[in-house]
């Protein structure tokens, strides 16, 4: 450990968790095994209906580190996180989602990474995310980057990153996602964005981000893939749930995106990429056609900067198919 993280802060590990029986007890052994120890593991579950109560308590037995708090109703991702937010004793909150899996040194690297970013910026506001693995359904593997992984005094921040989130503008380095379940932030960070919205079900994490990114917020990276994110399904996760969740987000950010003339095609834009999702091709085909003639400049600019990142969008094509299959 570098001697510069002289404060030893202290570190809550913020774990949601619905109806993961199957796949907590990977999530909490890896909060486990984490090197830095100066934590606490805070555990928020939303309401399960199968046995991961059970799961999470047989597993922390007698972890004076871990907390478990329930709630009486399912209320989504957002509260769950925002609970963990209210509840938390640490200086800094990493997010593991209840599927995932953290690389024992993810705290430890992703607390000298911010720091690092801290001292030479100046500024407490920075989020850092690190790279992930996603593996999909059949075992197959997709390395994921993240953003902000260059040096810190090029570091992205404030509407150059809101701008690459709403509309795809690219920024200078490749295109790169920025979930929470790979996120690291001072707890003084939330609560000053007033946490995630919990009116969104479903890219709630993005929405945050735009937030943080339009209040000025710098994002620092790691290149190494500190989790290992396994593609699994809810029923939120089906292509009309995210389409109506990723409409909501974006209206949140209408004002901001009518002043650079992007709002109206930002909205049918989102609506065309998830017809070709949900492999709807021939409806995709026309609309985009449609889309061109009544805005041809933005058309061709995401067209452009939505290229380099076709690969990834073919995998998670076929990965909705293969759940919940294509017309």
């Amino acid at each position: 450990m570098n001697t510069f993280l002289y404060d030893s802060p202290m570190v809550t590990i913020g774990i949601t968790c619905y109806n993961a029986e199957e796949t907590i007890e990977r999530a909490i052994r890896s909060a486990l095994e984490q090197t830095w120890k100066n934590s606490e593991v805070l555990v928020v579950d939303d309401a399960s209906t199968d046995h991961s109560v059970s799961v999470v308590q047989a597993q922390i037995r007698e972890d004076i580190r871990f907390r478990v708090l329930t709630t009486e109703e399912n209320r989504g991702v957002a509260a769950a996180r925002n609970r963990i937010v209210s509840e938390a004793e640490g200086e800094f909150i990493a997010f593991f989602d209840d599927d995932d899996i953290s690389d024992p040194l993810r705290i430890e690297k992703q607390l000298e990474r911010s720091i690092a970013c801290e001292l030479e910026l100046g500024t407490k506001t920075v989020i850092c995310h690190t790279a992930r693995l996603q593996v999909f359904p059949g075992g197959e593997q997709y390395y994921a980057p993240t953003i902000g992984t260059g040096e810190i005094n090029a570091l992205p921040f404030g509407v150059a990153v809101a701008d690459q989130m709403l509309i795809g503008r690219p920024l200078p380095e490749p295109v790169a996602a920025c979930p929470t379940c790979s996120q690291m932030a001072r707890r003084a960070v939330y609560l000053k964005q007033g946490g995630f919205n919990e009116s969104l079900r479903r890219s709630e994490d993005t929405d945050f981000n735009v937030r943080f990114a339009l209040s000025g917020g710098y994002f620092a990276g790691i290149s190494e893939p500190l989790v290992t994110q396994t593609m699994t399904f809810t029923s939120e996760k089906r292509v009309e749930e995210e389409r109506y969740f990723a409409h909501q987000w974006l209206k949140n950010h209408q004002p901001y995106l009518d002043k650079i003339g992007w709002y109206r095609h930002a909205i049918e834009w989102l609506d065309i990429k998830f017809d070709y999702l949900s492999g709807h091709r021939k409806r995709f085909i026309l609309r985009s056609l449609l889309l061109f003639f009544k805005f041809p400049v933005h058309t061709v600019k995401r067209l452009i900067w939505a290229w380099p990142n076709r690969e990834h969008s073919r995998k998670v094509s076929d990965w909705h198919g293969e759940h919940y299959g294509s017309p």
